[in-house]
């Protein structure tokens, strides 16, 4: 095989794996959770003052 056949398939592998886990989706649904966590925080709060009605 010759160097830049390794050299492509390297990068490529490398792409993949960039493009996976850093994709728009990704962003999107780490957003997502982040939100969830708020609004359970705010509910746990909220318990807590209330007396955990």
């Amino acid at each position: 095989m010759s160097e830049n056949y390794r050299m492509y398939e390297k990068k490529m592998a490398e792409r993949r794996a960039a493009r996976e886990a850093g994709g728009p989706l990704s962003s999107q649904l780490e957003a997502m959770f982040e939100v969830v966590r708020r609004c359970e925080a705010m509910w746990a709060l909220e318990d807590r003052i209330s007396g955990g009605r």
